[in-house]
C-alpha cells in the first residue's frame, strides 16, 4: 500500500517533517508537503515564546523545517520534470501579481494540489 498524504485535518506538520521521500514521490505530494512546512514555519516565526526553553525548542523546530525544505529541493525538481512530461502539471507565469507579491513568479504548478492547499488555507483563516 502506498504511503498516502494525510488528511488536511490530521497531523500534517509532523508528517511533512518525517514522510520518507523516494525518487517516485509525486510532485503534487511534494507541493503539499512544502505548503505544510511553510505554514508551520509561519507559525513558528510569528508565535512569541515566554520561556527560554520554549525559545530554544522553537529555534530547533525552525531549523528542522529549513533542513526538510532543503532536502525536498532535488526531489521537487525531479518530480516536476516527470509530472510535466506526463502532462499532470504545466509551467506558468503570474504576470499580474497580487498587491502584496514582490513581482511576477514563474514555475511548475499542479491545479489539484494548489486548489487543495488554497481550500485548506481559506478554512483556516475563517
Amino acid at each position: 500500500m502506498k504511503n498516502p498524504y494525510p488528511s488536511r485535518a490530521k497531523d500534517r506538520w509532523q508528517h511533512a517533517l518525517t514522510r520518507p521521500l523516494t525518487r517516485r514521490t509525486p510532485y503534487e505530494t511534494i507541493e503539499l508537503i512544502r505548503g505544510d512546512l511553510f505554514e508551520l514555519l509561519d507559525l513558528l516565526t510569528t508565535h512569541f515564546f515566554d520561556h527560554p526553553e520554549s525559545h530554544a525548542a522553537n529555534n530547533a523546530d525552525i531549523q528542522r523545517v529549513a533542513d526538510r525544505l532543503k532536502e525536498l529541493t532535488p526531489y521537487r525538481d525531479r518530480a516536476a520534470r516527470a509530472a510535466m512530461k506526463a502532462g499532470r502539471i504545466d509551467y506558468a507565469c503570474n504576470i499580474e501579481p497580487d498587491d502584496d507579491d514582490p513581482g511576477p513568479s514563474c514555475g511548475p504548478f499542479s491545479m489539484k494540489g494548489w486548489q487543495e492547499l488554497h481550500r485548506h488555507s481559506e478554512q483556516v483563516h475563517r
